[in-house]
């Protein structure tokens, strides 16, 4: 499946970004430390931050990918750094960094305090998101859960995760289950400058694509339910085009 200057990774929660034969691998919402919160719950679990370390090393080979951008929600923990994550996050980034030249931020409403924990090699990004690429071949990046920066809504190719969006399916027994989804839609460029309160003359359509969690044990609402579209201020603005939206599983299979 392709987005437009995009590629989806075949079965995975990632996108390769290509611009003048250099590589980016854009992942979200990896919520190191996640293992912590299911211990308390009764849920023993191995680390599954080095399932998704073997999974990034994985597509970094196939793609022959040099630079990598996490849009956010990097650690589990909201609001202050837990004791798992001064040695889970240092650890997975020192690796990223063994694999790609360069690896990029942009820190989502989880990530408070995510500074003090990431290797100075980092690029850490404002939460308001950015750029990556030059020319009509840039996208704008952003976690989600604020509103894009100005120059992100003006590349009209912005990319988001924050949502979590899942689908749910019935079978023929009346199980239910939910799977997650990419979401590609379309967004009014001047309404989202104007709801995000930038004064900017910017006019036109803009993409949008919306990926799933890389961590796959973290849940989601399902986007098929009534006003499960509304989260976050991109989604809740009414700029964006909801009705036409395509929704794909992971496997490519369109739902809608």
């Amino acid at each position: 499946m392709t987005l437009a200057l995009l590629r989806v990774v075949p079965g995975d929660a990632a996108l390769v970004f290509n611009q003048a034969g250099e590589s980016t691998l854009l992942i979200s919402d990896l919520h190191l430390g996640l293992e912590k919160e299911m211990a308390k719950k009764g849920f023993s679990l191995p680390a599954y931050s080095i399932k998704m370390v073997e999974r990034v090393k994985g597509i970094a080979e196939s793609y022959g990918m040099k630079r990598l951008m996490v849009l956010g929600d990097v650690k589990h923990s909201v609001g202050k750094v837990e004791d798992i994550d001064w040695g889970v996050v240092p650890w997975f980034f020192d690796t990223m960094l063994d694999l790609f030249e360069s690896v990029g931020v942009v820190p989502g409403n989880h990530d408070g305090g995510i500074k003090t924990v990431l290797p100075p090699r980092v690029a850490l990004f404002p939460s308001h998101g950015t750029v990556i690429g030059e020319g009509r071949g840039r996208i704008g990046v952003a976690h989600g859960h604020a509103w894009p920066s100005e120059e992100a809504i003006a590349s009209r190719n912005l990319v988001i995760g924050h949502s979590h969006f899942t689908y749910e399916l019935k079978d023929a027994l009346g199980a239910r289950s939910r799977e997650p989804v990419w979401v590609s839609s379309t967004y009014d460029i001047a309404e989202l400058m104007e709801a995000a309160g930038y004064e900017s003359r910017a006019k036109g359509e803009g993409k949008l694509t919306v990926m799933p969690p890389f961590n796959r044990l973290v849940g989601g609402q399902p986007i098929n339910r009534s006003r499960s579209f509304e989260f976050g201020p991109v989604l809740s603005s009414r700029s964006v085009s909801l009705e036409g939206a395509d929704i794909f599983l992971m496997d490519g299979t369109r739902v809608t």
